[in-house]
């Protein structure tokens, strides 16, 4: 057994996003611009994966999910994960009834309502100003050796 590298401990470890996305062109394209901004990002197609993605370690900082999606609807997966502890920051993206899902996103535990076609600057920005709060900051790769 190897004694752990004494490097990995002083990295901080990348904040993690759980993208909830059933079109797969969506889902790689924000996947690998957030992953391109330091986020560690896992990706569900499906509410049933997505809740099977939530009891897994580690839990993600962030839960992105698309409200519609082929078997759930993306506020059932909300619910789930306001249940986490710590619990994720919660974002609902809708190309629906936009007033609507701002008055009732807060009964389902969303913390912030986006509208398609997705702004990725806002989303970036209310990322970055959750982990300015929290103090976790995104990896920016700058620590990193290429190998």
């Amino acid at each position: 057994m190897s004694a752990p590298d004494p490097g990995e401990a002083a990295k901080p470890r990348r904040a993690r996003i759980l993208l909830v996305e059933d079109n797969d062109a969506s889902s790689k394209g924000l996947s690998k611009l957030l992953a391109a901004m330091g986020f560690d990002v896992a990706v569900e197609y499906d509410g049933v994966s997505a809740l099977r993605a939530l009891r897994e370690d580690p839990a993600p900082d962030f839960l992105l999910t698309d409200m519609r999606l082929p078997d759930l609807d993306g506020r059932e997966i909300a619910l789930a994960a306001r249940e986490l502890n710590p619990r994720p920051r919660i974002a609902l993206i809708t190309g629906w009834d936009l007033e609507y899902e701002r008055n009732e996103s807060a009964s389902w535990g969303i913390d912030w309502v986006f509208t398609k076609p997705l702004d990725v600057s806002d989303l970036v920005a209310k990322l970055r100003g959750e982990l300015d709060r929290k103090a976790l900051p995104p990896d920016d790769g700058a620590g990193e050796q290429p190998a």
